[in-house]
């Protein structure tokens, strides 16, 4: 039981990891096309960042809480 424990954490971890790089990565091609993009691909991009922006804070919430059982 414990090593699934730690399997499931350490996946939920590293796609949290995943997520943490695509936020970056979205971030810094808005910050790139911000004065040439269209405005629809600059809100596309904003919405796509805050989706993972609160995945990974769901994520992040639910290893502190298995974490500190």
């Amino acid at each position: 039981m414990f090593a699934k424990t730690n399997s499931i954490i350490e996946d939920a971890t590293n796609h949290m990891n995943q997520l943490v790089n695509e936020h970056h990565k979205i971030h810094e091609e808005i910050e790139h096309n911000q004065y040439y993009a269209p405005d629809a691909l600059l809100t596309n991009l904003k919405k796509k960042k805050l989706k993972i922006k609160d995945e990974i804070e769901v994520l992040r919430n639910n290893l502190q809480i298995i974490s500190r059982q």
